[in-house]
């Protein structure tokens, strides 16, 4: 559910007048390992793009910098506002740096399993 929302919610829209109006990637999919420190995402926070660790395999992004996008934090209180608003959204806990995602899960006091991280740094932008 949370990829689909992910790829909607960067789709490009039309002006009243058929324009395209950009918008880009409200956030990405990064696979990691539950018990693997979270990798240094600093220079794709800096571009502007919303790291969505989670431990289900295949997820390779392609760091695009979203065009029409609200500001990162915005978009990281947003997703973790969802995660509790009861929609079927998987919970989402702030990830330190160096912190493994089992780690981060642990200390929010969730079940790991099905659960999203963001790094805590997208959360300062």
């Amino acid at each position: 559910m949370l990829a689909n929302w992910l790829m909607a919610s960067g789709r490009d829209q039309v002006s009243p007048f058929g324009n395209r109006i950009p918008v880009g990637p409200w956030g990405e999919l990064l696979s990691v390992g539950l018990d693997e420190p979270a990798p240094d995402l600093t220079a794709e926070i800096a571009l502007g793009c919303l790291p969505v660790l989670t431990a289900e395999a295949g997820h390779v992004p392609t760091w695009q910098a979203p065009d029409g996008q609200q500001r990162l934090a915005d978009r990281a209180a947003h997703l973790r506002w969802l995660a509790g608003s009861g929609r079927g959204f998987p919970a989402v806990v702030m990830v330190a740096a160096g912190q493994t995602l089992r780690q981060a899960c642990d200390a929010a006091g969730v079940d790991p399993a099905g659960s999203v991280g963001i790094p805590a740094a997208a959360f300062a932008e």
